[in-house]
């Protein structure tokens, strides 16, 4: 029963673990580089490098929304220049669900030149570019992940033991299989918090049972009221005109206990339109939705956010838990490099999976599911961090005023991407393994620093280091940081894969001295 018991965990954990491992690899990239999504959209915004720092200011924000935003807009949403992110960005919310997005530079609210930015990856982590399919497909990588994780603990026996156990000098299938369990146990807190709490902030949306009886479906008002926040129902006469909003903000900044970091103006052409400010998550675990908001006719106070309830609180500490904005910088450090302890963990349990069937992996062939596994595992973990090199790359040798220049951004990572993937299909490439994938991602991700020397004069390494600007340098010192890996991987693979033709080569030799001997 017992043997039967373990089989069946072992079984569970490895089918969980592979079936979902490439899509739950992309998700980890993703959140491990959202740790420092504004850090990395500063990067790509160089036009902001060096520049002064302005004092806080919403007006030529809103004023910018006022101008470009389409008849009837839902809301304007601006959120403010911080430490971690100098640009203040502009969101114009519609009815029908559509909104625009806007980065503008915060002395003046001309628009910055078009990136994806950090929230590229910040997307990719959450719903995989593919909105509410996406959003499901991620939940249900998620409670995958943990069935891996708890089906791992229950046949794990030597889980002490092996968090001492690493021997990269091994190679082939006993490096791997150390690699997968180091950061399996090292990463275990963290990996169980991190796939509950990221299925948890959608539980509205996964388990809908409530919200359906109690809201009618309808998961805004539930978070409304939740959230105690504060809306005036639409008169349809027009706003005669919008209160400065700047003029709110020192009463603001009294009420809430701290500066506000955003402003939304709701029905911003209605005059039942509000003026609400808050600030951001970063002085407490929990989520911080306090607000006050203001009667947008005559600036006057009309409400200010209640104490959540108990179970709203418990809520919010879970997402503010898995979101990482509260503990500064040392802490999203920490989230990284578990992250990438993550990443690792994945791609190394299902190489594990490829090597313990390599002998059928090789009588299968390529056109086989042993074979598409392995080029699988080459493609999407291999060649995902080329593509999110691609994406930095393109950042800079895109022109700055060139149309959909977003677009070229992310379509420059989908490309390489999908190269990478279709250049682990070649039988050559496959025979090499990793070596290649290594060296390829140690090239690009030392070509990010380079082009961005060459291209960007105040935001390159150099000088962001000689400023003190150690949050965009810190892009740069990275990518070199991981190059690095990758490098010492691709010798290291090297070395493995030339050790047992020589083993072999010495042993025919050994084999043919003994004949000649026993003439």
């Amino acid at each position: 029963m017992k043997n039967s018991f373990s089989q069946a965990m072992a079984w569970l954990h490895t089918w969980a673990g592979l079936i979902i491992g490439w899509l739950l690899f992309v998700i980890f990239v993703g959140g491990t580089l959202a740790c420092f999504d504004k850090e990395i959209g500063d990067w790509m915004r160089p036009a902001l490098h060096d520049a002064p720092s302005a004092p806080l200011s919403f007006a030529p924000a809103v004023a910018a929304a006022q101008r470009d935003a389409k008849p009837h807009a839902h809301a304007f949403y601006v959120l403010a220049p911080t430490e971690r992110d100098h640009a203040t960005t502009a969101y114009v919310y519609y009815d029908d669900g559509s909104f625009e997005e806007r980065s503008l530079n915060p002395a003046t609210g001309a628009p910055l030149p078009a990136t994806a930015g950090g929230d590229f990856f910040f997307t990719l982590h959450y719903n995989l570019h593919a909105g509410t399919i996406g959003m499901y497909l991620v939940g249900i990588a998620g409670m995958f992940m943990l069935v891996a994780i708890v089906t791992g603990i229950v046949i794990h026996k030597r889980i002490f033991k092996d968090f001492f156990t690493f021997r990269p000098q091994a190679g082939g299938q006993r490096a791997w299989l150390d690699g997968h369990n180091l950061t399996g146990v090292l990463g275990l807190p963290f990996h169980l918090m991190i796939a509950y709490t990221g299925v948890a902030i959608f539980v509205a949306s996964y388990m809908f049972a409530g919200v359906q009886v109690a809201y009618n479906s309808d998961a805004e008002k539930f978070f409304a009221e939740a959230g105690d926040s504060y809306e005036r129902p639409e008169t349809g006469k027009p706003l005669a005109r919008l209160y400065p909003v700047d003029t709110l903000i020192a009463d603001a900044t009294r009420r809430l206990g701290m500066a506000p970091t955003w402003v939304n103006v709701h029905h911003p052409d209605d005059s039942s339109a509000t003026i609400a400010f808050g600030g951001d998550h970063s002085r407490h675990v929990a989520w911080n939705f306090d607000q006050v908001v203001y009667d947008a006719n005559d600036g006057r106070f009309l409400h200010s956010s209640k104490p959540s309830a108990t179970g709203y609180k418990v809520y919010t500490f879970l997402g503010g838990l898995h979101m990482a904005q509260w503990g500064g910088s040392a802490l999203r450090w920490l989230y990284f490099f578990m992250g990438l302890g993550g990443c690792v963990m994945l791609a190394s349990g299902m190489q594990v999976w490829v090597n313990k069937r390599a002998k059928k992996v090789a009588e299968a062939g390529a056109l086989s599911g042993y074979g598409l596994v392995q080029s699988l595992n080459l493609g999407v973990v291999g060649g995902m961090p080329l593509g999110c090199a691609a994406l930095l790359i393109a950042n800079r040798l895109v022109p700055a005023d060139a149309a959909a220049r977003a677009s070229w951004e992310i379509g420059a990572f989908c490309a390489v991407w999908i190269l990478a993937a279709l250049y682990a299909c070649l039988p050559s490439v496959r025979k090499a393994g990793w070596r290649r994938y290594f060296a390829l991602n140690a090239i690009a991700l030392t070509a990010i620093p380079l082009v961005n020397l060459a291209t960007a004069p105040k935001g390159h390494l150099f000088a962001s280091l000689a400023r003190g600007d150690w949050a965009l340098a810190a892009v740069d010192l990275t990518a070199l940081g991981l190059a690095l890996a990758f490098a010492v991987l691709a010798l290291r693979s090297r070395a493995a894969t030339r050790r047992p033709v020589a083993e072999r080569t010495r042993a025919r030799g050994g084999e043919r001295d003994a004949a000649l001997a026993e003439r």
